[in-house]
């Protein structure tokens, strides 16, 4: 296997002054993205589909989302750059080596090179992009606490408001909220289980609205007929607890959705052109 060259310090960014506009897909604070490489990632991206199986025509504006993902790239690995990251030879030989190893030696590795369009000298440059990036996400990622404040509750979701509205008496009755669950909710996923959410941090529902009002109530309390794109709904709130640790699902969302908002900061101070749509 060769050697991989002795790491380049992180402070040389390509210049955007120095290509012309007609081949770039982007710059970002000046940094170019030229179409070569885009339209090599473009490829390497339609393989990966192909691999899995899946269909090009459905999966609609892929190309802006290559784009926008080589973009991200570039923001965390200036960031990295700005933050003094610096990837060791050592590491770097690791992680290429891990890459050879991955794809059946040096053999396999070749053809996979020329699959996907690299050349070594290439693959090392991405790589190492790869390890800077993923060393500011890691950063962002640890920000995020095991424990945080969650609830816990239940719902039925119903087709119309009249239904929902039919429920309320009944509960108020003493009825069981999980039975009811269970005749009537639509949520597939919850009503075998009563109704049941589980408990959930901010951020982690997929229906803000379901997720605003739970933490606006008190364990014990129901809220009245709240209406979302799912239906509507009536809610029982069960627990609150102030620093309940993140199930693995929940860690992954938030940690993710910190990297994002991250992200997005990033996005709003960076000045970025884009030459393709």
């Amino acid at each position: 296997m060769p050697a991989v060259p002795a790491a380049v310090e992180a402070t040389a960014q390509p210049d955007a002054a120095a290509t012309p506009d007609k081949f770039l897909a982007a710059t970002i604070n000046a940094s170019p993205i030229t179409l070569q490489d885009y339209e090599q990632e473009l490829v390497r991206y339609e393989a990966g589909l192909e691999l899995l199986g899946w269909d090009l025509q459905k999966q609609g504006d892929y190309q802006k989302t290559v784009l926008e993902q080589m973009i991200n790239e570039r923001l965390l690995v200036q960031a990295a750059i700005d933050q003094g990251v610096n990837i060791s030879d050592a590491t770097l030989q690791t992680a290429y080596a891990e890459s050879v190893a991955a794809r059946g030696g040096d053999s396999g590795f070749a053809d996979w090179l020329k699959l996907n369009q690299y050349t070594p000298d290439q693959f090392r440059s991405e790589l190492r992009n790869q390890l800077l990036a993923g060393e500011v996400q890691a950063g962002i990622v640890a920000q995020v606490p095991d424990a945080v404040e969650q609830m816990h509750a239940r719902h039925i979701v119903v087709a119309t408001r009249a239904e929902a509205d039919a429920l309320l008496p009944r509960l108020k009755a003493g009825e069981d909220f999980a039975v009811l669950a269970v005749e009537y909710s639509l949520d597939q996923s919850t009503k075998i289980n009563g109704g049941d959410l589980g408990w959930f941090p901010r951020g982690f529902l997929t229906v803000p609205e379901l997720e605003t009002a739970v933490f606006d109530m008190q364990p014990g309390e129901r809220s009245p007929v709240i209406e979302t794109f799912l239906g509507f709904h009536v809610i029982e709130a069960l627990e609150r607890d102030p620093q309940h640790l993140l199930a693995p699902e929940a860690a992954l969302q938030l940690r993710q959705s910190a990297v994002e908002k991250w992200l997005e900061g990033l996005r709003a101070k960076a000045t970025i052109e884009r030459f393709v749509n």
